[in-house]
């Protein structure tokens, strides 16, 4: 019997790859021709104008998947390729690998000899997937709702070079549902005053709002459409898939009023915006919306093949409409107007739902991953049924300017995912929320789809180094190297880049979590400004450094702002008065390395927004709406959920509205301090609200020098103060009356930049002697360095089952050459009572436990309890917890170490088993009430709360098990005279037998701080 050749066999077989795979393809692409109005070759003149008389185009048949192949002479370069964007995306790999030369979204170089050199072998390709997407729904909000076709038409050449051949596109929507809705009983009037300003429109495709920022004119909505029609219609010259928005049921109010048989579904609200309503799919009226929906869209954008919609975007609520329903029915209308279309869908969080996938054809759907590249994403075959999908990612969010992708993740998965057997997988989805931003992360994730072998990070930077800049240079190499282990390997358990906090609200309550080592990302930044001389003078150069140097000033808002929180906790008003300084210093000096490139300045977003308007009066409509995006979002209500989402380091926006927000909030605070009394609260959104509506111009072209800038920032970050963290930590972690430990300080250096002179430790409050030196001469730049202490605890009985053995520790340094400060904190080890042998613990928060008599304690920091961060301490009992099992415990108190702290009950299939599935707590917070939190999806991670609020601890916590997975926590302020119930939830893929403890977490947000929770009258019945 002959064995089944693998998929790694058809994946090296040129004429096979991804043959017979490809949802929706469509028709062949175009055939080339020799003459300029050819879309090849005039995306060649437009790149390459001094160039392109050397390149010949020959096509190849398109019987199989997409290739290219570039060979040739110096100067007499031939491409062969099956399809116009395929031949672009020839050229770009002999730019690159060729002629180390690099054409992108952000910062070009092309430093090309006079005649094209020839390659040294045949640089060929094949797609190993049909599908290559790119774009997220945000797209047109986030990067530029105003931008016009120049810009669009560099975009797709950009896309085209990178070998992508789906692009969602929604310029021109707007068009499309004023004459839909024309034909349904609205007047101009009313139609257009549904429809939002460009800026907004995403959302309102998403059926999140609508409304915003309009009505837009009768003008602006044709050249919305004119342009989303010449978008297409390149996208079709080049062979390329133009994805546009399928009907799906959104309706503005009054739709049933005017269609009789029209039955609508109210959607609620979507932060703090009201949702559009949804035409329930099952009537009679919606196959004839849908229909006229598709012909308008066809009239004026042109054919499509592919239809992006996803069903109760974001809490979307299908009332008593059966969801399998639903979805037959929106599939159904899409087919009978677009026969043989797919439905693409983005794979989110829950979405698609599985009622969506089991009630439509899998054949015609492609989902397209925002989530592959998660540590906990494993199995999209399972978790689709083998629905078609694409590998995604979705490495920024609202445009946000700071460097970071998981490309550790795609390394790794992509190939593995596509080769195994079974693989659904079909295709690659590139979906930033704001395209045009960290072109190593778009070069090397568009490559993957391009590679038959898996990516070798290391080798990839060392070779991306010298591509960007055009040779080869040591200094190039070492700061993608560092990139690599930094920004391009996050550590956030989301998977996400952590903006600046410069460009929030202020406070000092923030979480300053960090998503790499930012000192050692500080060496990427050093070894890019030591790149030699002659591989300086790029666009792509002076973009890298403009963006290190910027990220090197934006990392230190998550350095400075615990210190900030220390210093005013303490009363330290001279340290606080410090650190204020340096962060309005450096806030200042961030704005004016942003505007050494136009790709940080506002002044172009602003001046885009008034360039696409059709009147003056309309100039000043958008030019507000383009400064809500970046700011408060929308109005009031959508601020307080979404204020700063889509927040940028650029030049004018830092200075001009976020610097004297942070002035006038650490006055305040300083102030407080020395009068002693409370800060007043701000109200942000008047300010801000103002902001918008002004009028100044700000600066289109890059206002100062990118290295000399550059050069000062490095200076001013590696003199810095306040730039350390000690950490203490005992062995063993606590302790019994009498005994003796050791206890270690480690001092960790968190300027990448300088070493540090002489640091003395001073410890207080112990009885402890030194184990050597209390001083360390040196730590080198992002070097640590440690100090330790013999111990001996109190001889004295406890009376409680965690004793605090409080201590204070001074910590004397700076960087080297420089003045030096002093850092002090106040913490304390634990003399703990033992537990008793029913009990088991677990921690991932560096928890100790203690019990006496009926009474438990549990002391641990720990980030966060949410979501991919899952940082707690618990004891626990095994298999404790089974359907019709009720566990109660009291909470005695609980340290206030931030308003989500928790502590409580925790029960999961298995405590000790990181990501295990049935997951569920019932805690009480100092600032939210109690909550009851569980994993809704079974995937292991708490996504879901509800909360019962004004209730802090002391309270008694129940928590009950009934059938089917389901469990209701509820709480007794009075002894347990009074319950009330906080929420009964559904928890998916809970096991028969569960393990149920009390647990903490201190929820400190990276500060480090500990915390302690005491409880009492532990029941399982």
């Amino acid at each position: 019997m002959t064995a089944e050749p693998s998929r790694r066999v058809f994946l090296e077989t040129a004429g096979a790859v991804g043959a017979g795979v490809a949802i929706g393809a469509g028709t062949a692409t175009p055939a080339y021709t020799a003459s300029p109005t050819d879309p090849t070759r005039a995306a060649l003149t437009r790149l390459l104008p001094h160039h392109a008389d050397q390149i010949a185009l020959v096509p190849l048949p398109a019987d199989g998947p997409d290739r290219f192949r570039v060979t040739g002479a110096t100067g007499r370069i031939e491409i062969a390729a099956t399809g116009p964007a395929t031949a672009l995306t020839g050229l770009h790999w002999y730019l690159k690998y060729t002629c180390k030369a690099h054409l992108t979204w952000a910062g070009s170089q092309v430093d090309l000899p006079r005649r094209l050199p020839a390659p040294a072998r045949p640089v060929e390709r094949a797609a190993t997937v049909p599908h290559r997407f790119v774009c997220n729904d945000t797209h047109d909000g986030y990067t530029g709702p105003y931008a016009d076709w120049p810009r669009w038409e560099r975009l797709i050449d950009v896309l085209a070079l990178h070998g992508c051949n789906e692009v969602l596109v929604t310029p021109g929507q707007e068009a499309v549902y004023h004459r839909l809705l024309l034909g349904f009983g609205y007047a101009d009037e009313e139609a257009r005053a549904w429809l939002p300003a460009p800026s907004h429109q995403p959302w309102w495709l998403l059926q999140n709002m609508s409304g915003y920022g309009g009505p837009p004119s009768p003008a602006l909505i044709e050249r919305r459409a004119a342009l989303g029609a010449r978008i297409t219609a390149r996208l079709r010259e080049l062979g390329m898939r133009p994805v546009l928005p399928g009907y799906f049921g959104t309706v503005p109010d009054g739709f049933a009023e005017r269609n009789p048989g029209a039955r609508i579904v109210p959607q609620g609200s979507w932060n703090g915006l009201r949702r559009p309503d949804w035409l329930d799919p099952r009537t009679e009226a919606f196959p004839l919306v849908a229909a006229a929906f598709y012909r308008h869209q066809a009239e004026l954008l042109g054919e499509a093949r592919h239809f992006k919609m996803d069903l109760l975007h974001e809490g979307g609520t299908p009332g008593d409409v059966p969801v399998a329903d639903a979805a037959r029915a929106v599939e159904r209308a899409l087919h009978t107007a677009r026969p043989g279309a797919t439905w693409v869908i983005l794979g989110w969080q829950t979405n698609p739902r599985r009622a969506v996938l089991d009630a439509v054809d899998k054949s015609r759907v492609l989902i397209v991953d925002g989530l592959s590249d998660l540590a906990t994403v494993i199995d999209r075959e399972s978790d689709w049924d083998g629905t078609p999908y694409a590998f995604g990612t979705i490495p920024n969010f609202g445009g946000r300017t700071t460097i970071g992708a998981n490309t550790h993740h795609w390394a790794a998965k992509f190939t593995r995912w596509r080769d195994q057997p079974g693989s659904a997988l079909v295709g690659t989805a590139y979906m930033p929320e704001a395209a045009e931003r960290d072109p190593a992360a778009f070069e090397l994730f568009s490559e993957l789809a391009w590679r038959a072998e898996p990516v070798d990070r290391e080798a990839w930077f060392r070779t991306y180094a010298d591509i960007r800049y055009g040779g080869e240079d040591g200094h190039a190499r070492e700061a993608f190297a560092a990139l690599a282990a930094t920004a391009y390997r996050l550590t956030t358990a989301d998977g996400r880049p952590v903006d600046s906090l410069f460009t929030r609200r202020p406070s000092l309550t923030a979480s300053a979590v960090t998503a790499f080592d930012p000192s050692a990302f500080d060496r990427a930044f050093a070894q890019l400004l030591d790149v030699r001389p002659e591989l300086r003078d790029s666009d792509a150069y002076a973009h890298d450094l403009t963006d290190l140097a910027r990220q090197a000033l934006a990392n230190r808002s998550r350095l400075l702002l615990p210190r900030l929180r220390l210093a005013y906790e303490g009363k330290d008003r001279a340290t606080f008065r410090t650190l204020s300084r340096l962060w309005l210093r450096l806030m200042r000096l961030a704005d004016e390395m942003s505007g050494c490139h136009r790709a940080f300045l506002l002044g172009p977003w602003i001046e885009d927004a008034k360039r696409f308007a059709t009147s003056a009066e309309e100039a000043v409509r958008l030019e507000w709406t383009a400064r809500t995006l970046i700011t408060t979002w929308a109005d009031r209500a959508a601020a307080d959920n979404l204020s700063d989402y889509a927040d940028r380091d650029w030049q004018g926006l830092l200075t001009d509205l976020h610097l004297p927000q942070w002035q006038a909030y650490l006055d305040e605070m300083a102030d407080a301090l020395a009068e002693g009394r409370p800060p007043r609260a701000f109200d942000w959104y008047p300010g801000e609200e103002a902001w918008t509506r002004e009028r100044g111009a700000y600066p289109v072209r890059a206002t100062g020098d990118p290295y000399r800038t550059a050069r000062r920032v490095h200076d001013t970050l590696a003199g810095a103060p306040h730039q350390g963290t000690v950490t203490v930590t005992a062995d063993p972690a606590s302790f019994t009356p009498g005994s003796m430990g050791t206890v270690t300080a480690v001092f960790r250096n968190l300027n990448g930049l300088r070493a540090t002179g002489r640091i003395d430790f001073g410890l207080t409050g112990l009885d402890a002697r030194p184990e050597g030196d209390t001083f360390l001469r040196r730590v080198p730049a992002a070097g640590v360095g440690a100090v330790r202490w013999r111990v001996t605890a109190p001889a004295e009985p406890l009376t409680v089952p965690l004793t605090p053995m409080p201590y204070e520790l001074s910590t004397r340094y700076g960087p080297d050459g420089e003045d030096r400060v002093t850092a002090v904190q106040r913490s304390a080890l634990c003399l703990a009572a033992p537990l008793s042998a029913r009990w088991r613990t677990f921690t991932s928060n560096d928890a100790v436990f203690g019990e006496l008599g009926d009474r438990l304690a549990i002391n641990g920091g720990g980030q966060d309890l949410w979501k991919g961060v899952a940082q707690f301490g618990t004891a626990y009992r095994p298999g404790a917890t089974v359907a019709g099992t009720t566990v109660t415990v009291r909470v005695d108190s609980q340290s206030d170490t931030g308003s989500w702290a928790r502590c409580g009950i925790v029960v999961r299939n298995g405590l000790a088993v990181q990501g295990a599935a049935g997951f569920v707590n019932l805690a009480v917070t100092p600032g939210q009430g109690v909550v009851l939190s569980y994993d809704a999806d079974g995937d292991g991670l708490l996504d879901t709360y509800r909360r019962l609020t004004g209730v802090r601890a002391p309270v008694l916590l129940r928590l009950s098990r009934g059938p089917a997975g389901s469990f209701t926590g509820a709480c007794s302020t009075d002894g347990g005279a009074n319950w009330r119930t906080v929420a009964t939830a559904s928890v998916p893929a809970t096991s028969a037998v569960q393990d149920a403890g009390l647990f903490m977490t201190a929820a400190d947000g990276a500060d480090g701080v500990r915390g302690t929770a005491e409880f009492s009258g532990w029941s399982v019945r």
